[in-house]
């Protein structure tokens, strides 16, 4: 067993104080961006370029209805834009220090009048770029999405698509509910649209769990093609379970790891759980070693409140 630590590799003073990320993008020179807001003004939005240079803010712009109009940030590997109220996007090229404004032909055919855009994370590698929206009940929870067109070399794009998942496919559905699956994170990718889930429940994940998460390859009309990923019906094994799933700009999407909590003794409870996740779903052990990162200080913190995050590195 070989306990691994987390090491700084760059520490940026910033200019001014921000709220947390809410989307970002990486380009091919291993630039980031950043989507973000000032802390002391929550209705600033502001682009933030991270390179071994430091961190400049690109661009910031006032918006009055922030929680109506949330912009989403996107990339083509060399260049970047930001979707802004399903309306236009800010395209930006060269040294981006001079946006093109596109605007986005008649958005109000395809999107619903109430349809509010968020911005989760999503990846794209073609012209057509998934977006996650809210219709009708507003709680930071996308049951539903769009699909942009967006042809960079004429600067023209429209809405072609405008759907929800079809959870009928799913096994632990919820048949008493309207709601649709949640949309955490989606994927253009060769062609093919995915999507993750962390199910339906419409309380707090954070304080009651999630009740399933899937991850799915879905149809334009959000019709499920194929389950990639399902897991048990969460609530009824009575502990508050989940698990979260971004994707990236690889084939690969990123779940978060277990969380153990309680001594260090009692961990070998929570590595039958990574060994029957990775049994079910067809995937081995790269190393012999696992890595622990220790959230709580032991000499501050009770045994059995101790948190752990427990990693297996998987082929």
């Amino acid at each position: 067993m070989v306990k691994l630590k987390l090491s700084l590799l760059n520490k940026w003073e910033l200019e001014k104080d921000y709220n947390s990320v809410f989307n970002s993008v990486m380009l091919q020179d291993s630039r980031a961006f950043v989507l973000t807001s000032e802390k002391e003004d929550f209705n600033r939005y502001c682009l933030l370029e991270v390179s071994p240079l430091g961190v400049k803010e690109i661009d910031a712009w006032d918006c009055d209805h922030v929680w109506e109009e949330e912009p989403l940030l996107f990339t083509d590997g060399q260049n970047i834009g930001i979707i802004k109220a399903g309306k236009e996007i800010v395209y930006y090229t060269g040294d981006f220090s001079h946006p093109e404004i596109i605007a986005i032909k008649d958005p109000q055919s395809i999107l619903p009048k109430k349809a509010q855009e968020r911005y989760f994370q999503i990846v794209s590698d073609s012209n057509q770029i998934p977006v996650c929206f809210e219709d009708q009940v507003y709680t930071n929870q996308a049951r539903n999405f769009a699909l942009l067109e967006f042809d960079r070399a004429k600067k023209q794009a429209k809405w072609t698509a405008y759907s929800h998942i079809d959870k009928n496919d799913l096994n632990h559905h919820d048949r008493s509910s309207g709601a649709g699956p949640k949309i955490d994170s989606m994927k253009c990718w060769q062609q093919e649209l995915y999507a993750f889930s962390s199910g339906e429940s419409q309380t707090s994940v954070n304080k009651w769990g999630m009740d399933y998460y899937a991850l799915v390859k879905i149809s334009s009309d959000g019709r499920i093609i194929e389950k990639l990923l399902e897991s048990e019906h969460l609530k009824a094994l009575g502990k508050k379970a989940g698990v979260n799933g971004i994707f990236t700009d690889s084939p690969y999407l990123i779940l978060s790891p277990i969380l153990h909590i309680g001594s260090f003794d009692t961990e070998p409870y929570s590595f039958e759980k990574l060994e029957s996740f990775m049994e079910k779903h067809g995937l081995l052990r790269k190393f012999d070693c696992h890595t622990e990162i220790y959230l709580s200080n032991k000499n501050r913190t009770s045994e059995e409140n101790l948190k752990t995050i427990l990693r297996y590195s998987v082929k």
